[in-house]
């Protein structure tokens, strides 16, 4: 029987101490019993972890003079637990006669070991698991002391890496959850939008010449009256249902995304991807069902195709967003591939805006781009014009002649329209004032107002009254125009505004009348001192007996509602008189002038004089 006592800390190499301190995988558990074994001069030397409240215990470790042919645990079973519940704190200590202390645990009887030293250590914060250094020797243990230092050493060792374990786990946890968070789209599960740029890119660069894919964008039709009828939770089940569709049909989870509100994006490898286009879209029209809701659902789809020699990633997400938004102003097909027709229009569109923008910037004293034709809207039998619509014209240095259509869109489009109103009413002011002060006479102007100038009432009428007020004018020699459509929303804010106007003098017209779905059942609510009938029943009028029906009973409303009538469009003498035969007796429109520029306007008018 070797009676060696256990080694110092100096007998031992410190290399091997350092080796031992440096280890950060599982292996350190044996490396730690193969130290304890050899410093201690043990029979064995082993290590258990145990859970206290399932009371079960697992060996992680053992080192032994020889290979251990039986379970080791199970002859230790009696002490273990004799040490567990009876001597709790951190050392147990059997110095001698431990064989016969406990006969019937064979292995210690066939290897007649004297010594015991259990060590406990808490493996949690709780305490509920814990581990247990065990040293086992065939001789009487004289130096405890040395022996427990040797425990305390390795036992250390074994914790600090358990804390480092710890910290690596909960890290690695934390650092997969910002991922998915920063990823993921909280309310459906699927990739977000700045997942989606950062996947573009990689497939960009790694389809240079392997492969092609397709970028789909998807937009719920009408989502807004969905989320405003059934409330949020239901508009939030309903982005569920759609996410779902998608998935269901693009199989690879990380190539799903919702990229906002209501609007999805997905990228397909199939060289048919408007099949899979079809099939989201078939999943969708099924409609979201619930036990208290079934919701018809439809959905638009843009698809860019990205090539070997395509765009960046950038482009494809423009491509794809143009083709969306095509679509969608469609209405039908629901799917839209990509063309090239629609980036010119997009660029287009943006030339248009900043050409906008810096016309806009030009003070009145500099020389305008934009600038005011008055159009005559002359009473039967008047010899003389005083009563004129402004219309706006651009004649822009960098894209010539702009359509009106064009760039009012564009304005509106941009947050440009209120500026631009602005700088009607300051250009209708200019050409009253040009014309007033050559002829000698006064003239009435009719202004249009978008529904976007009506939005801002309170700072639309301060700065009407202000800019007719500087130029020495009036608001009743002023009619402002509103469009029907503008009516359609928000009504009780809307007649508030027109009554605000009337209050201020301000006289009010509606135009285009008649192209609104509802217009005749509820001109009659609104504070309206004329109205105009839209120029598309005037030049349908003599062919369509239904356009001729709806200009008579206009008529008729405007007579029993005792308000101005003015019929637009008027091109033809037969209309004209048809008009009068109707009782229509204000007429705008080519028939008897162009928009004019305030020079021709005075040149029109002096010519009148003169024939009078």
């Amino acid at each position: 029987m070797n009676i060696r006592g256990p080694l110092s800390f100096s007998e031992v190499d410190l290399q091997s101490i350092s080796e031992l301190i440096s280890i950060i995988d599982c292996s350190l558990y044996q490396k730690s019993t193969d130290m304890l074994h050899q410093a201690t001069d043990s029979n064995a030397a082993l290590l258990f972890e145990i859970d206290k409240v399932k009371q079960q215990r697992r060996l992680l470790a053992a080192s032994s003079t020889e290979r251990f042919d039986e379970d080791i645990g199970a002859h230790l079973d009696t002490l273990i637990t004799y040490q567990l519940e009876h001597q709790p704190h951190q050392y147990y200590l059997i110095p001698d006669q431990v064989h016969q202390r406990y006969p019937h645990a064979t292995y210690l009887v066939n290897h007649q070991i004297e010594g015991y030293l259990g060590t406990l250590v808490n493996h949690t914060a709780s305490g509920d698991r814990i581990y247990l250094f065990i040293s086992l020797t065939q001789s009487p243990i004289t130096e405890p002391a040395m022996l427990i230092q040797w425990h305390r050493l390795v036992s250390q060792v074994v914790m600090q890496y358990r804390r480092y374990q710890h910290q690596t786990n909960r890290t690695d946890v934390l650092l997969n959850r910002l991922n998915y968070e920063v990823s993921h789209d909280d309310l459906t599960n699927l990739m977000n939008r700045s997942f989606l740029a950062d996947t573009l890119e990689r497939l960009v660069s790694a389809s240079q010449s392997q492969f092609s894919f397709s970028l789909g964008m998807l937009d719920i039709n009408d989502f807004k009256y969905i989320n405003d009828l059934y409330g949020n939770y239901i508009g939030d089940q309903v982005l569920r249902f759609v996410a779902h569709a998608i998935s269901a049909c693009v199989q690879d989870e990380q190539l799903t995304f919702r990229i906002a509100g209501d609007e999805f994006a997905f990228i397909t490898f199939d060289p048919q991807p408007d099949m899979v286009c079809q099939e989201i879209l078939t999943r969708i029209r099924a409609g979201y069902q619930d036990v208290a809701h079934h919701i018809r659902i439809s959905a638009s789809i843009g698809i860019a195709r990205h090539k070997e020699e395509s765009n960046n990633a950038d482009q494809l997400l423009l491509n794809a967003s143009l083709a969306l938004k095509n679509s969608k102003k469609l209405c039908q097909p629901d799917i839209c591939c990509y063309d090239t027709h629609l980036s010119e229009e997009y660029h287009r569109k943006n030339q248009v805006i900043d050409a906008l923008r810096d016309a806009l910037s030009k003070d009145l004293d500099e020389p305008q781009e934009l600038y005011a034709v008055l159009q005559p809207i002359v009473r039967q039998h008047q010899l003389n014009w005083n009563y004129f619509e402004v219309l706006c014209r651009w004649q822009s240095p960098v894209l010539g002649d702009v359509s009106p259509t064009e760039f009012i869109a564009a304005a509106e489009q941009s947050g440009l329209i209120i500026e631009f109103g602005y700088r009607v009413i300051e250009l209708a002011c200019l050409a009253k004032q040009q014309i007033e002060q050559s002829l000698g006479q006064k003239i009435r102007l009719s202004i249009n107002c978008s529904a976007y100038e009506l939005n801002q009432q309170h700072d639309y009428i301060q700065t009407l009254k202000e800019r007719i007020t500087h130029y020495g004018f009036y608001p009743g020699e002023f009619t402002i125009e509103i469009t029907e459509t503008a009516l359609l929303s928000q009504r009780q804010v809307t007649r508030n505004i027109l009554s605000n106007l009337r209050d201020a003098g301000f006289k009010v017209a509606l135009d285009d009348f008649g192209t609104g779905y509802s217009s005749l059942n509820y001109i009659h609510n609104y504070p309206i001192d004329c109205i105009k009938i839209d120029a598309s029943f005037i030049k349908n009028m003599l062919c369509n007996d239904t356009s001729e029906k709806v200009v008579s009973l206009i008529i008729q409303l405007a007579n029993q509602l005792g308000v101005d009538l003015v019929a637009e469009g008027v091109e033809e003498e037969q209309s004209l008189a048809r008009l009068y035969e109707m009782g229509c007796t204000q007429i705008q429109g080519y028939l008897f002038s162009a928009p004019l520029q305030p020079e021709m306007v005075i040149h029109q008018l002096l010519g009148q004089k003169e024939s009078n």
